[in-house]
């Protein structure tokens, strides 16, 4: 009890992700446990540093040093504490500092099989200019550049729940100095995996952060935004990580070719159309 202002004080270093996450305590008989609310409409990742300090406490069970938290959750449990005998001094010493990430950073298992539709209308034909770890921006990554004039409709390739976008640029360089400055969409897929849609028109994306897209959707306009050498689109799939480039460890992905009776992964330099 006496030690109860030990405890906000400490609780002064946790720095929630956004304003949208929070860890908070509470405090019934000798018991004080921390949860956190996650009201995000994606996965949350905490990744912690170190294993609690405490004195004349106990935990009732392990510390996980990687949670976890769902979307639009509340009160989740991050940790318990026990005083083991009231007429002593006790304290929490030292709560961890974290990292927090986008996604579930602990999946190991995706619809490595699911089979994407090409991300254009049907009717249409393109190139892919830049394939999976290709020599110009895609060393060690498994993203696809596909050559196509702005303004061409792009169609969502896979079901998901849209959780990031940028539309109002209106820049483009050949270098990585202008990286930042490309519109894009990010999906949210159901097996944990993300796909982003770079290098969007200014303006050019047709959703909105929490929508829920349908395979085959028109979701943005392609365009020449960001780190371009000229108009194209960037699709990428990926999954959370905390020690890949860029925290996302790129997958390589099948998508429907032809008349869709076929998938494969897709190859630098070739021409794919789109009949279903």
């Amino acid at each position: 009890m006496k030690n109860i202002l030990t405890i906000i004080f400490l609780l002064q270093f946790i720095i929630a992700f956004s304003q949208n996450i929070k860890i908070y305590h509470q405090k019934k008989g000798d018991t004080i446990t921390y949860y956190t609310d996650n009201q995000e409409i994606y996965p949350v990742s905490f990744v912690f540093v170190h294993q609690p300090e405490v004195e004349n406490m106990k935990s009732p069970e392990p510390f996980k040093m990687t949670q976890v938290f769902p979307p639009k959750s509340v009160k989740n449990k991050v940790a318990s504490f026990i005083i083991i005998d009231d007429s002593k001094k006790w304290s929490i010493k030292k709560m961890p500092g974290y990292m927090t990430y986008i996604g579930d950073v602990t999946i190991k298992n995706f619809d490595s099989d699911y089979q994407y539709d090409l991300p254009f209308k049907t009717g249409k034909s393109f190139t892919v200019y830049q394939g999976y770890n290709g020599s110009f921006s895609h060393q060690n990554e498994n993203s696809l550049d596909f050559t196509m004039p702005e303004g061409t409709e792009i169609v969502a390739a896979r079901e998901g729940i849209v959780v990031d976008l940028v539309s109002n640029n209106n820049f483009s360089c050949p270098t990585r100095s202008c990286a930042d400055k490309a519109n894009y969409i990010t999906i949210l897929h159901p097996d944990g995996t993300f796909a982003q849609y770079y290098h969007l028109k200014q303006n050019g994306v047709k959703v909105n952060i929490g929508d829920q897209v349908k395979k085959g959707s028109v979701i943005g306009l392609s365009g020449n935004t960001g780190w371009s050498k000229g108009p194209h689109l960037h699709f990428v799939t990926y999954l959370s990580s905390t020690t890949a480039d860029k925290l996302m460890k790129t997958v390589k992905t099948l998508f429907k070719t032809g008349n869709g009776t076929k998938a494969e992964y897709l190859a630098e330099k070739k021409t794919y159309s789109k009949n279903y």
